[in-house]
């Protein structure tokens, strides 16, 4: 079992805990990056790279705060802030790879350029690999493997709507892939199209240099600064506590929390649908912008002409410089054949986002194909384990049609939710989905005899990481101690030692309060709905 070969396509965040993953089982991964660095995505350069899927732009910060995004039994250090820039996460990637000694799994500049079945894939499973080297079209390679991890990501190709007229505007156009400064837009008007992340980022940014930005919104936008009440991270209201809560409710938390700060109706930013039925843009900047007048939000663009850009509702911007497209990535698996990875979210068929339903051997898994709203590393970390585990019969997948109607199930409520099939999954819920199936997943219970404090912390606290180390396979001997310590880490680098002393923990009375205001919470719900 242990003498397994496992391929890994991509070296970034996901392939990187999936070469850790293989290494805890025993399995021999060799991992292909097309590039001569490893943090996909984190790895910035000035201009785009060949094949290239999303880029950082200068001034990125993370939308999750540190003890949220770690790797379960690789915490950021004690003193690193709770948002990071672009360049600390890439160290921290680098990091990982040198204390667990990853590296010389890594074939760099190297590219996959097929992959297929073996012959005897209906017995062995096995995958036959072509490779070439980045740049290079001839001198392909070929290599056997008993097991494929696809870690390329879901933003590998960037998505420019269709727009009547587009081809015939005069001025700047791009994708936000290509953004890395403001400087260019000086003096200049600029629409910039989207409403997640990136959108709001370039938007605020660009009009701290341009004459006027336009933010054009296809349905609205749901805004929420990254911190929340007395500056403490917003992610970690991610806790497994509020999971149960009725989405009526939480729906209303996060609407009274995005108008708090900017009341949508008033700057342009109504949107019709409910937040969890929504994209919602992290973004500390984009209020006072619009305060300003430096940004004006625009409904979705409808026609460009040479210099204009015209509107859903009518209106016109006249001497228009500049358009960045904000508006996502397609997927792209162009190394495998259509039928067992296509290119749309609509085709694919990935029991619980992870293994292709339709194969005779499980031995292809999808690591970090799906967005959510909160960190992703954790994610991808608890796809890998479980992936490993399944190849080495660890874990058993169930029957063909069982996992088939699940996908449907899974669409279906994709399609109810958001208009269409997005990969979309609820952060915690998923998580834990996937840390049962490993036997990972925090229970209250089993925890509450041994450390009642760990216990309630897992429960009624953030959901970090580091608590998929506590139980299970492969357990972390230091994943006690920082999940107690974890949400006071988060802000220790401005903490005086006598306010962290006295601060520190979750004490009974804190626990005790909590559970008064859930349970008026619950009140206040079955009286009024």
């Amino acid at each position: 079992m242990g003498s397994k070969r496992v391929a890994i396509i991509g070296a970034g965040v996901s392939g990187l805990t999936s070469i850790k993953a293989c290494l805890e089982e025993g399995l021999q991964p060799v991992c292909f990056e097309q590039h001569e660095d490893l943090g996909g995505v984190w790895y910035y350069s000035d201009d785009v790279r060949p094949n290239q899927g999303a880029a950082m732009y200068r001034s990125l910060v993370t939308n999750s705060s540190k003890e949220m995004m770690s790797f379960s039994d690789f915490p950021f250090p004690k003193d690193t802030p709770p948002y990071l820039p672009y360049h600390r996460v890439h160290t921290y990637l680098q990091d990982y790879a040198q204390h667990f000694d990853l590296k010389k799994y890594i074939r760099f500049g190297t590219q996959v350029s097929r992959i297929e079945k073996t012959e005897d894939f209906d017995e062995t499973g096995r995958w036959e690999v072509r490779t070439v080297q980045t740049g290079h079209s001839d001198g392909e390679q070929k290599e056997i493997f008993d097991a494929i991890m696809v870690c390329n990501g879901v933003f590998a190709r960037p998505y420019v709507p269709d727009v009547p007229g587009l081809s015939d505007f005069a001025g700047v156009t791009m994708h936000s892939q290509e953004y890395r400064t403001a400087q260019q837009f000086t003096g200049k008007k600029v629409v910039v199209v989207g409403a997640g992340n990136s959108a709001g980022d370039v938007a605020a940014e660009i009009a701290q240099v341009a004459s006027q930005v336009y933010l054009s919104l296809r349905d609205g936008a749901w805004v929420l600064p990254r911190l929340a009440q007395a500056g403490v991270p917003r992610d970690m209201m991610l806790r497994r506590v509020l999971m149960g809560m009725p989405e009526v409710i939480v729906n209303k938390i996060i609407k009274g929390e995005a108008n708090a700060r900017v009341c949508h109706d008033n700057y342009g930013l109504t949107c019709p649908a409910d937040p969890l039925k929504h994209s919602v843009m992290a973004n500390d900047e984009i209020g006072f912008r619009l305060a300003t007048g430096q940004v004006l939000t625009k409904p979705q663009l409808s026609r460009f002409t040479q210099h204009a850009a015209r509107f859903a509702d009518g209106s016109t911007v006249d001497g228009l410089d500049a358009v960045v497209f904000a508006t996502g990535f397609n997927l792209v698996f162009n190394f495998s054949d259509k039928s067992i990875l296509p290119n749309n979210a609509e085709d694919l068929s990935l029991y619980k986002l992870v293994f292709p339903a339709e194969l005779t051997k499980p031995t292809l898994s999808v690591i970090g194909c799906l967005s959510t709203i909160g960190a992703h590393p954790p994610i991808y970390e608890l796809q890998a384990r479980w992936a490993v585990r399944v190849f080495l019969g660890l874990n058993k997948l169930p029957d063909k049609e069982t996992m088939l109607k699940r996908i449907r199930s899974d669409k279906q409520e994709l399609k109810q939710r958001f208009g269409y099939v997005k990969l979309q999954m609820m952060n915690v819920p998923y998580r834990d989905d996937i840390a049962e199936e490993i036997g990972v997943k925090p229970s209250f219970w089993k925890l509450l005899p041994r450390d009642p404090k760990l216990a309630f912390l897992c429960y009624f606290g953030p959901a970090f990481s580091v608590q998929y180390r506590l139980l299970g396979p492969h357990p972390w001997s230091g994943a006690a101690g920082h999940a107690k310590s974890a949400l006071t880490n988060t802000l220790y680098p401005f903490r005086s030692p006598a306010l962290d002393k006295e601060q520190s923990g979750l004490s009974l009375a804190k626990v005790v309060k909590f559970l008064l205001l859930l349970a008026v919470l619950m009140v206040v719900f079955n009286h009024f709905m």
